[in-house]
């Protein structure tokens, strides 16, 4: 990333302009456009998330405001009804698809963080949803309820590299077990779930990818002991090897263990059941602890990015919106990796966000090293972004 251009171009030149143009050729987002590019979109939806505007004539007066740097950003002008048409009528699946080639770039890159609660090599997976309030009488499309809209942002979270590994957007209504069964299963990775996913058929399919689960047991739930396994750990109350038992019992056939964990800090009692015969209960409970992570995430990116409101009622914009803001996400990540900042993924974000405009550069922005550029300074060490 070059020095001179603002911070917000340093930003979008993480991501691949031919991979960009492939995909507006292939979803033809470009068609009859004259001026206003999906491209430019992009960067005026990035802009959005990193500045927190808070609507259309938010935005475009911010950008009038600064009609001198228009020509370096490369748009020639922008204006609410544009805008607004771009949100509407631009495939919100080229920006799904983009956040997927842009993910597989940065887990490529980034690769495996050291996560001290795991000492095992096994890949954990978090499984959850969370709910994006809308209002029904103008978005009648995503309503759940009677007086009530939504969408909910189903989502697979790598623990370890604190990521998000697949997503998916759906109306509220849609239970989240639905979902569950298209999301992609890989053999030796440990999927953590919460108790409202427990169904036969989802662990029934973990279990025959070779994966593993652990989730927390419903007090209705019917099972017989085959098992107990003894424990020195007096934070462990029981773990013993088990089966369902009841209707649909026979949904599952894989092996079971029910850990029953006693919290030393608030003597909370959790019951577990996992296909995982071989960790310790302990670490099991440790596994099922980190399935916050993914609660984190969602506070995070409802906390910072635009998708608690928005700028449009279709669903097209509002999608457009959701997955602008995962790609967002991914390149404050990215470039937290990139410049080795002992700052923390939010405070990254906040320099970014408050020197959107600005001609720093990030890496000197981030570890505090800029000075002011001189004419005759030809040879100043830049952070290489491979670009």
């Amino acid at each position: 990333m070059n020095k001179g251009r603002p911070v917000i171009l340093q930003m979008q030149s993480l991501i691949s302009r031919f991979e960009f143009e492939k995909l507006v050729k292939e979803y033809k987002t470009d068609k009859n456009v004259r001026t206003f590019s999906t491209w430019n979109l992009l960067k005026v939806m990035l802009f959005v998330h990193c500045s927190g505007k808070k609507s259309l004539r938010d935005i475009c007066v911010s950008f009038a405001s600064m009609s001198s740097r228009l020509y370096h950003l490369g748009i020639g002008g922008l204006s609410r009804n544009n805008l607004s048409n771009s949100l509407a009528r631009r495939d919100a699946g080229l920006f799904e698809k983009l956040f997927y080639q842009l993910l597989q770039k940065v887990v490529n890159e980034t690769g495996v963080r050291k996560d001290r609660r795991f000492k095992f090599k096994n890949d954990v997976i978090a499984i959850d949803s969370t709910t994006i309030s809308l209002c029904v009488s103008l978005c009648e499309w995503a309503s759940f309820r009677s007086t009530k809209g939504g969408v909910k942002i189903h989502t697979m979270y790598d623990v370890k590299r604190q990521m998000p590994e697949f997503m998916v957007v759906t109306e509220a209504q849609q239970h989240d077990t639905v979902p569950v069964a298209d999301m992609p299963l890989k053999a030796q990775t440990i999927y953590v779930l919460d108790r409202g996913y427990l169904s036969f058929a989802i662990l029934e399919n973990i279990n025959e990818t070779k994966a593993f689960f652990v989730t927390r047991i419903k007090e209705n739930t019917q099972y017989g002991v085959i098992m107990k396994n003894k424990s020195t750990d007096s934070s462990i109350l029981y773990d013993a090897e088990i089966s369902f038992m009841g209707s649909k019992s026979d949904d599952y056939s894989g092996p079971l263990r029910l850990v029953r964990y006693k919290n030393p800090d608030d003597g909370k009692v959790y019951e577990f059941i996992t296909n995982n015969m071989d960790l310790s209960p302990a670490t099991i409970a440790v596994i099922y602890k980190s399935r916050w992570d993914i609660e984190l995430f969602f506070k995070w990116i409802k906390q910072n990015l635009k998708i608690k409101s928005f700028f449009g009622t279709s669903k097209n914009a509002i999608l457009i919106q959701i997955w602008t803001a995962a790609i967002a996400y991914l390149l404050i990540s990215y470039i937290h990796f990139l410049s080795k900042t002992a700052l923390s993924i939010t405070d990254v974000f906040r320099v970014v966000g408050f020197n959107i405009m600005s001609d720093r550069n990030i890496h000197d922005l981030l570890t505090g090293s800029f000075r002011p550029r001189r004419k005759d300074r030809q040879f100043d060490v830049q952070l290489d972004f491979g670009f």
